[in-house]
């Protein structure tokens, strides 16, 4: 039903309001595994620069349960331009040591019961075929589909340090290490191709260093281009009055 009423909506938009589509992105479910214990929500992130919605920006998992070797998998079902099942994966680059990958369609393959197990991803692209299914009625292998992609990591923690594990999600590619990319095509509801990259790292370091991940003391925060204006606004604001108050023939 859910492919059958997208359908029917991308058809009517491409016949009638096509010229004026825009960027549909969207998070539709995501999933994780942190050495068997399982979150659908963003429990345990810093979503500071994440758009829950959109699931476009950078999440950040600080893991400090003592020391060991631990796994951490997550999978992102994004949706790109409708229809959402006209999509296809591509990875680029290669993983990193202790880094493992998997792409496929979220409703035809077995990556979210991979990531709901846990372990080590087995690094496949089921989802890379480009033939068009903008009609939902292509089938076989070579068949775009509902792009879904989970990344996993397999990591040692010594005594007093933690892992930041660190996901970035944009329209933009990075260029480098393992990428794993969604694309939706031109077809007749979108005159353009848009394109999505997922990426990820750990990295560890002492539970007291204060730029570590928000550890310890957390990370310095930057201020704002806007919060910048304001207070110098708010300076120069003052500055005059004082300056007024006390000028020559002022009581």
């Amino acid at each position: 039903m859910r492919h059958f009423t997208l359908l029917f909506g991308a058809l009517v938009a491409s016949c009638c309001v096509a010229p004026l589509l825009a960027d549909t992105t969207s998070l539709q479910s995501i999933l994780t595994n942190v050495n068997g214990a399982q979150s659908t929500d963003f429990t345990g992130y810093n979503t500071s620069g994440f758009d829950q919605t959109t699931g476009l920006g950078t999440l950040t998992y600080t893991f400090n349960p003592g020391p060991g070797n631990y796994l951490f998998d997550v999978f992102f079902d994004h949706q790109l331009n409708l229809p959402f099942f006209n999509e296809f994966g591509i990875v680029l680059g290669a993983p990193a040591a202790g880094q493992s990958y998997q792409i496929g369609d979220s409703f035809a393959s077995n990556i979210y019961p991979d990531v709901q197990a846990g372990g080590v991803l087995p690094n496949t692209n089921t989802l890379a075929g480009q033939t068009s299914n903008f009609l939902n009625n292509c089938v076989g292998a070579a068949c775009n589909g509902d792009f879904a992609a989970a990344l996993g990591f397999a990591f040692a923690i010594a005594a007093g340090d933690q892992a930041v594990i660190t996901l970035s999600v944009s329209h933009t590619d990075s260029g480098s290490g393992l990428r794993l990319q969604d694309t939706h095509p031109v077809d007749a509801a979108n005159p353009s191709a848009l394109a999505l990259y997922i990426s990820g790292s750990v990295s560890t370091c002492a539970i007291t260093d204060p730029d570590c991940g928000g550890g310890g003391g957390g990370t310095p925060t930057v201020p704002e281009p806007f919060s910048v204006l304001l207070l110098g606004t708010m300076i120069a604001v003052l500055m005059v009055a004082f300056r007024g108050r006390f000028a020559p023939g002022v009581k």
